[in-house]
């Protein structure tokens, strides 16, 4: 099965085309667009997608910011323009006609890692470091899909 996998960011969003080995068939990136405009991401996505989705059986994204029911939000208003509220899976679902999930960023990172993890290891904390800082914790291996957050932030900075 071949799967769309995308990287929304705050300066570019990244598509690939990734077989069932793993192997990465085709990709693109493209700037993040600036605008607070919904349409504005929409248009920047269908432009990404365009030349891969024929291609693929289903979808999957990490994406900046919260992510809730496929619906995305997001934290710093310097990424995305502040979007709020963009109903990303929707959107992605309706230009290629495919199913897919969406997790935000750091999360899709530690369910990587978590699924990698041998069956003797009880506990895993996990911490992203970029242009924010963000995790996700799991003890005693219950998580799932149901990581529990850390990335609650204390402190707010320009970046």
């Amino acid at each position: 099965m071949i799967t769309l996998a995308m990287d929304i960011g705050g300066t570019k969003l990244a598509a690939a085309l990734v077989d069932s080995a793993l192997q990465i068939i085709a990709r693109r990136e493209i700037p993040t667009p600036a605008s607070q405009t919904p349409d504005a991401l929409e248009a920047a996505l269908r432009d990404l997608v365009t030349p891969l989705w024929p291609q693929a059986q289903q979808f999957a994204i990490a994406s900046t910011g919260i992510i809730q029911h496929g619906v995305l939000t997001s934290i710093n208003p310097s990424n995305l323009g502040g979007l709020s509220h963009f109903p990303l899976v929707d959107v992605l679902t309706t230009l290629t006609g495919l199913s897919g999930v969406a997790l935000n960023d750091a999360q899709a990172a530690a369910l990587a890692e978590y699924q990698q993890m041998p069956p003797a290891v009880r506990d895993m904390v996990f911490i992203t470091v970029s242009t924010g800082v963000g995790g996700r914790r799991d003890p005693e291996r219950q998580a799932g899909d149901r990581l529990r957050r850390i990335d609650r932030p204390l402190w707010s900075y320009a970046c």
